[in-house]
């Protein structure tokens, strides 16, 4: 019996318009009001999608919501962070320094959630028009490396980003969990963080058993938790390597309610 439910926004919940459809909506409020756990997992921060959470009746004492990648889980209505992971700023500068190497541009989101780059871009000016934050510029020289961050990430367009995700030295991939949460975000979290670990950490947390969840994505910062639920759900848009490891692959993407489909599959018609 499936009693918690992670769903990846863009791609997956979102149509390409970023809007909610209303059988997507109706299936959601359905398995909430059956008692089951309905869990955002984005890489966007809280201020990117409160809104959407409460369109979603997601706001009660019971809700949780997995942000940045599994960096940072909240309780819907409290506000409240029961689980945080970070990088410092050691590492963060490293990363840095690999953006001037690749000659992409970088940003990072501190332990407060505070978004700083060293310099204006239009790729971390997407990340503050989504998510409703400004962007503060800041010498990444400058940064002590005890700081701590949330999150570092490569941005620029997708050519220039796969290029790197193969030339990247290996050695990262080791110390840190690397995602790619859309084609021009490649992301830098700290090696215990990721949808999947956070997924885990909330079932432990919510006394509820790993073979009593499912995961519901299309992209790469979502394999770990299709890989770790017990039902794994990739959308039928979704990239081939993540359709590779799920347990069953939607028949509509995400413009015609794909989330809906798995939902009324798996839980409200099971």
């Amino acid at each position: 019996m499936i009693k918690l439910v992670t769903i990846d926004l863009d791609g997956t919940l979102f149509d390409k318009d970023k809007n909610v459809s209303k059988e997507n909506l109706e299936a959601i409020k359905k398995c909430h009001s059956l008692g089951v756990k309905i869990v955002i997992a984005t890489g966007r921060p809280y201020n990117g999608i409160y809104k959407l959470l409460d369109m979603l009746g997601l706001n009660t004492i019971n809700d949780y919501t997995i942000l940045y990648n599994g960096a940072k889980i909240i309780n819907n209505k409290t506000k409240e962070y029961f689980y945080t992971s970070s990088i410092n700023g050691k590492m963060v500068k490293e990363i840095y320094n690999e953006s001037i190497r690749f000659k992409v541009s970088c940003h990072a989101f501190r332990i407060n959630e505070e978004l700083i780059t060293p310099k204006h871009n239009p790729y971390t000016d997407v990340e503050a028009t989504i998510n409703k934050i400004e962007d503060h510029i800041f010498d990444f020289n400058q940064i002590k490396d005890d700081d701590q961050f949330l999150k570092c990430m490569l941005v620029d367009k997708k050519e220039n980003l796969d290029y790197i995700e193969k030339n990247l030295n290996k050695e990262y991939f080791n110390r840190l969990t690397i995602v790619r949460s859309a084609n021009i975000f490649l992301e830098f979290l700290n090696k215990t963080s990721g949808k999947g670990e956070a997924l885990i950490n909330l079932a432990k947390f919510l006394d509820i058993d790993m073979h009593d969840t499912m995961a519901i994505g299309d992209a790469g910062n979502d394999k770990t938790m299709i890989k770790f639920a017990k039902i794994g759900v990739a959308m039928q848009n979704a990239t081939i390597d993540v359709k590779g490891i799920a347990d069953y692959i939607t028949i509509n993407d995400n413009n015609s309610s794909g989330v809906a489909e798995a939902l009324n599959k798996f839980i409200i018609n099971d």
